[in-house]
């Protein structure tokens, strides 16, 4: 039987800081403020990056020393290849600056992704985010309504939505994003009736904001999202062992394609057989992966071009207006750094998966659905969007902080668990009490060790399934061995 994990361990004000400015700087509203009210301010957005990175990484070596680098070359070992092999492109790009410039922004963005998921405990970083998505959704509509001119763009004949972010697409993932983070919070405060009406009208905000942005991509993600996460609270409810569980999953995946195959997503959805022209973006990016396949042409040259580096597309491409991605997550990916980190790119893509697919059936804790909701909607938007390896978005520090946090938060329950066993036979309000006690022991023994200045590994717990292990080889939490 699966239990909720919930144990909460001292969040350093640091994260939460780097957190927040991720969420500001990631949803690309920093940059569209800057861009649209103070141009001379866009150098500092850069710069405010850069520091965040800096934050990062020295918050992960005070909080853990080298014990961080060990537990990723162990547990994220094909994400360490993708970022080898995305800095060594840099030998043969077309824009070896260019690329490097780009690479470290990459590497950054990670860095940022691993001091929140080390830090931070998975439901803490869904309530920070819902109440910050929740603010920008809001000026969002401000934006739109008040200031029409920066805050919507015309597209199809039509003004759509961009409110404070960069593009309409943007507002429209990040609004999938937000109704689901506004599910989530209304599903942990249904009891109270104050908070749950304030997420309900979070909610309407945020599918208001999904609708004007004219993103139909993102609007097909949040559906399809929703019966995954569907199937999944079916499969605890009933309390299904795993086989019954995968037999459902394969039921809805199956629904889903022959719904794909029967009806016309792009004439329901309101595009045209290509997706608005993305069709012939996806053949000619195939065309040029094939001359290249093993090595691609740099990281960050092909797309998102600068006036400097237009030239690249423009000799590749035969096009005759400026593409800024390939439209597809997979392409862009193989298009910059070849076919077989594409490939390593997807098994990173499935081994997230499995992680959240098992820790939400035997090591159930509040956030993991959304996290289950929100890889379903990423992988989505990607058939028709590129948001896959992309620096400084949080698109990817979301990918890459939420798994891990997942695994942190499972670790630090099952170590106060075995160490301080808490009676099965007590009532909600007994149980919650002891659990307390726990989290206050347990914080006592890290200031000793905190006090000691170790980083002597904690034995670690084995786990009778293979996922376990992976879940038992957390970093170092300074734990005092006696």
């Amino acid at each position: 039987m699966s239990a909720n994990y919930l144990s909460a361990y001292r969040v350093p004000p640091l994260a939460l800081m780097v957190l927040l400015l991720a969420l500001i700087q990631g949803t690309s509203t920093s940059l569209s403020l800057a861009y649209h009210f103070a141009p001379p301010l866009e150098p500092v957005v850069t710069l405010v990056w850069i520091g965040t990175y800096a934050l990062a990484l020295a918050g992960l070596f005070a909080n853990f020393g080298i014990n961080w680098i060990t537990w990723l070359i162990r547990y994220r070992l094909l994400l360490v290849i993708l970022l080898i092999g995305v800095m060594a492109s840099a030998l043969w790009s077309l824009d070896t600056i260019l690329t490097v410039e780009r690479s470290i922004h990459l590497v950054g963005s990670t860095l940022i992704a691993f001091f929140i998921g080390f830090t931070i405990p998975l439901a803490r970083i869904v309530s920070v985010s819902a109440y910050v998505f929740a603010v920008l959704m809001f000026a969002s509509a401000v934006m739109a309504l008040g200031l029409p001119e920066y805050g919507s763009e015309e597209y199809a004949g039509v003004m759509a939505w961009r409110g404070v972010m960069a593009a309409k697409n943007t507002l429209g993932f990040w609004a999938c994003i937000s109704c689901m983070l506004c599910v989530a919070m209304m599903a942990r405060s249904y009891k109270q009736t104050l908070k749950a009406g304030f997420w309900l009208v979070a909610l309407g905000l945020s599918l208001l904001c999904l609708l004007k942005s004219e993103s139909a991509t993102s609007l097909l993600a949040l559906a399809v999202a929703g019966v995954a996460v569907s199937g999944m609270v079916i499969a605890h409810r009933f309390r299904l062992g795993l086989i019954s569980t995968l037999a459902l999953a394969a039921l809805v995946v199956g629904v889903v394609v022959v719904l794909f195959q029967q009806i016309n997503t792009a004439e329901l959805i309101g595009r045209s057989g290509d997706l608005t022209g993305r069709g012939e973006v996806w053949t000619q990016t195939w065309k040029i992966i094939l001359e290249q396949p093993l090595t691609g042409y740099g990281y960050g040259t092909l797309w998102y071009p600068t006036a400097a580096s237009q030239y690249i597309q423009q000799s590749l491409l035969d096009f005759t207006w400026l593409v800024f991605h390939a439209h597809n997550g997979f392409l862009q990916v193989a298009s910059e750094i070849g076919l077989p980190m594409a490939f390593v790119a997807l098994l990173m893509v499935l081994q997230h998966v499995v992680e959240t697919v098992y820790c939400q059936y035997q090591r159930q804790q509040s956030g993991t659905l959304f996290l289950l909701a929100f890889s379903v909607a990423l992988l989505l938007s990607n058939y028709s969007e590129a948001r896959f390896l992309v620096n400084r978005e949080m698109y990817w520090i979301f990918f890459i902080a939420m798994p891990i946090s997942m695994l942190q938060q499972v670790s630090v329950v099952l170590r106060d668990d075995q160490l301080n066993p808490i009676p099965a036979a007590l009532n909600d309000k007994q149980r919650a009490k002891a659990q307390e006690r726990v989290a206050i022991r347990s914080r006592k023994r890290e200031m000793k060790t905190r006090l000691k200045s170790t980083h002597t590994p904690h034995p670690q717990i084995q786990s009778s399934s293979s996922t376990g292990q992976v879940i038992d080889g957390q970093i170092n939490r300074k734990r005092s061995t006696s």
